[in-house]
This record gives C-alpha cells, sequence and structure tokens, in this order.
C-alpha cells in the first residue's frame, strides 16, 4: 500500500492499459500516459500526441491508472483512515514501481522513458522528473497547476475574462443574473420561485450558509465547465453557444437565461448540501459511482483548488467563499480536516515539489490562455531544458490530443514544438 514508507506490506498492483499495436522495437521508447482522478480508457493509446510519437519513434506504450481510481480500490473502503494512502507521494511511488518492474524485461532495459499528463496527472508528471530522474527521462505537463493554493479565487476571475475576450454582454448579463438569484433569496416565496425556475431538487434553505453555497457553487460550475473545456462543437465554440444563451432576450430575464442555461428538464439539480455530505460521507466503494469523495480528499490534504468567490471581480455572486469548501473537508472527513490543517498541507506540498520554481530539466508546461487552471501552472521558461508553452485561445490540455481542422493556430505550432521536443529527448 505504502511503498514510499518503511511498511511490512507492498505496493498494490497497479492497473494500466497497454497498446495491442505493435510500433515498439527492442529498446525502443517507453511512453507514459499518467492517470489523475478518472478511471482510464483506451482512447489515449489509439489517438493523440504521445500516439503519433509512439508511431513515429517505435515507441511502447502505456496508461497507468492512479490508486483509488477507476478500477485501483487497494482498500476495504474509503475510511478517511484508509484514504491516508490516497496521495501524489503514494502516486509517484506506483509509478517508479511500474516503470521498474517493466524495464526488467530485456527488451526495456535501455528504453527512455517519457511521460505525459493533463491536468493534475500533469502535477505527477512533472513531479515524476524531479523525483526519479534516473528512471524518467522526460515528462510533458499539460494544463498542470503545480501551485497548491487554498483559496483559488483566480479561477473564475479567468472564467470571467474568457467569456469577456467573446462578449462584455454576456459577462455583464452572467452577472446580473446572479445577483436576481441571491435578490430572490432574501423575498417571500423567493426561494420557492429558485426552485421552479431552475427545476431544483429542493427549495435552497436561506438559514443554511452551506446550503446557498451548494446552490451557487452548483450554478457558477456550468460556466466553469463552458471555459474549462472550451472546443468547438457543431461547428460552435463552447463559449459562443453559452453567451448566445445568456444574451438572448427572447428567453426571457436574464435570470431566466442562467435557469434556461443550467437547468434540465428531465432532471432536477441536485442542490441540497445536507443530501450532498450523505452521500459523500458514505465509506463503501459502491456509495457513490463517481471520484468526488477520493478526490475531495485530496484537495482537503494536499491541494486546496478551492474555487471561490472571494474576489472583488467575481461576477457569480457572493455564496461559496472559501469557509464553504473547509466545511466541506470537517464534514466529510473529520474535524481534524479543518483550515489550519490544510494550510500546513499545501505548505508542505509546495515546499516538497517546488511550486512554481521547481529544479527540473527536460520537463515541457504546457497552458491554454482560456484555461483558468493555468494561473497555478509554470508559465515562463523554468531553464532551457524546461520550456513553457502558454498557447493563446486554447483551453484545458488540448494540446495532448491529435491535429484538428478547428484547431487554433497557436496551438497547432505548440505540437509541432512539443514533439520536436520530445524527439530530440529520445534521440540523445
Amino acid at each position: 500500500m505504502d511503498p514510499a514508507a518503511l511498511r511490512s506490506f507492498q505496493s498494490p498492483r497497479q492497473p494500466y492499459l497497454v497498446d495491442g499495436i505493435p510500433f515498439f522495437k527492442k529498446n525502443g521508447p517507453m511512453l507514459i500516459m499518467i492517470g489523475g482522478e478518472w478511471a482510464i480508457s483506451k482512447g489515449f493509446l489509439e489517438a493523440g500526441l504521445m500516439y503519433e510519437l509512439a508511431s513515429n519513434h517505435n515507441a511502447s506504450m502505456y496508461y497507468t491508472e492512479h490508486r483509488y481510481y477507476g478500477k485501483s480500490k487497494p482498500t476495504n473502503d474509503t475510511s478517511s483512515r484508509n484514504l491516508q494512502y490516497l496521495s501524489v507521494d503514494q502516486a509517484l511511488a506506483d509509478l517508479a514501481y511500474f516503470i521498474k518492474t517493466k524495464k526488467k524485461d530485456e527488451n526495456r532495459r535501455n528504453s527512455t522513458v517519457i511521460v505525459f499528463g493533463g491536468s493534475y496527472a500533469g502535477n505527477v508528471a512533472s513531479w515524476a522528473r524531479l523525483k526519479y530522474p534516473h528512471l524518467i527521462q522526460g515528462a510533458l505537463a499539460s494544463s498542470a497547476p503545480v501551485l497548491a493554493k487554498l483559496d483559488f479565487n483566480e479561477y473564475y476571475e479567468i472564467v470571467t475574462e474568457s467569456l469577456r475576450k467573446y462578449s462584455e454582454k454576456c459577462v455583464d448579463e452572467i452577472k446580473t443574473a446572479f445577483d436576481e438569484v441571491e435578490e430572490l433569496l432574501h423575498v417571500e416565496n423567493g426561494p420557492q420561485r429558485l426552485k421552479q425556475y431552475f427545476n431544483l431538487c429542493d427549495v435552497p434553505n436561506v438559514k443554511s450558509f452551506n446550503d446557498l453555497g451548494h446552490f451557487g457553487n452548483l450554478l457558477a460550475e456550468s460556466f466553469a465547465s463552458v471555459v474549462q473545456y472550451d472546443k468547438v462543437e457543431n461547428g460552435r465554440r463552447k463559449i459562443a453557444s453559452c453567451c448566445e444563451n445568456m444574451t438572448a432576450t427572447y428567453l426571457g430575464s436574464p435570470l431566466q437565461r442562467l435557469a434556461h442555461f443550467v437547468s434540465r428538464k428531465d432532471k432536477c439539480l441536485k442542490n441540497n448540501y445536507e443530501k450532498f455530505v450523505t452521500l459523500y460521507r458514505n465509506e463503501t466503494w459502491d456509495a457513490q459511482s463517481d471520484i468526488v469523495r477520493q478526490w475531495y480528499y485530496q484537495t482537503c490534504t494536499e491541494y486546496g483548488y478551492y474555487q471561490t468567490t472571494n474576489s472583488t471581480k467575481s461576477i457569480f455572486g457572493s455564496l461559496f467563499p472559501l469557509l464553504y469548501f473547509t466545511n466541506i473537508c470537517e464534514d466529510l472527513y473529520g474535524e481534524y480536516y479543518n483550515g489550519d490543517f490544510l494550510n500546513s498541507r499545501i505548505k508542505r506540498t509546495n515546499i516538497m515539489y517546488g511550486g512554481l520554481r521547481p529544479d527540473l530539466r527536460n520537463v515541457i508546461f504546457t497552458n491554454g490562455d482560456i484555461d483558468p487552471w493555468h494561473a497555478l501552472s509554470v508559465l515562463q521558461d523554468l531553464n532551457t531544458f524546461s520550456p513553457a508553452v502558454l498557447i493563446k485561445g486554447s483551453s484545458h490540455c488540448r494540446d495532448l490530443y491529435s491535429d484538428s481542422d478547428t484547431d487554433v493556430e497557436d496551438l497547432t505550432r505548440a505540437r509541432v514544438k512539443i514533439r520536436e521536443i520530445i524527439a530530440s529527448w529520445i534521440s540523445s
């Protein structure tokens, strides 16, 4: 369970996928896509940047799954006691053991190892190179928020600016809509009207700070998702489609347009905080179908990353300040996981892994300037061997995919640069 510490039991077997296409030649490179807070699939082994590099350089490809996600269930349950083994320290040790095991094969003994990762897995990729340079010769860290930060209020500031690049009126209407939501919360029958407008599962509880925070966060996340994963769909950028909705006067008031954008007719929005806590406090593996309990644990013990309304530039109201998120930590895992504990853990993460100034060679940091997460990533070259590539007009982890006719020019140029650098690592 804990290969990073001196324990009497062994590391759990790490699930992984391997390509079935015979690119590989003896001692050819090993390319590893690192999984993050999700269940891995074959996608990156069948297409994308890593796949293209593998085909050009006779490489073998792997996709490793992060402990506690997907098929990795190394403990009897997800109690706080058992989740202590869910950390990036342990994930990095798992990856090191995986590489060492694969390189016992005489056909891979002298293989150059390059790791790839996007988002949190981008952190893992860069930190794997930092911690195990004798095992890993290079890393691509795409949209990697390597700076742990408790109050990440810049996130929604960047969401706002990315929307503003498309339309100032869109931003104004969103702000008006969120202001109208907060006004309705404080008038007679206002919460009931909000339940009807947004097809909420429950009437917002105006006496509960956490319930209102949960409701506000739910509404804002719809815009976060659009911006973070902006791309062309059905001939339109997701940001464009969002802003067209929010400025469409035929849909009614700004609040009504917000409701139209966020809500679904066939399914109510789960806005009740207590029900949320009850669901994700459950410690059995089969209690939830998603990764919320595991990922929140990592944010509560290593990163923070809380996307709050603690900013004077917020257009998304004021309902989910930092306290809402630190309350989640205590409510899901216990009083021990409070703000003071989290502050100390965030300091540890940045000390251990270097924050925005890690001492690294052979790591490429790529970010899209639309993506809100770029604020926590490396945006300037660390040195000649570890460049930062900021891609204008691009969003979260887009460089990991294959070229497309809808890509912005800067993204296409970025992939050319990435291919050239990784090719130089492989040939050296």
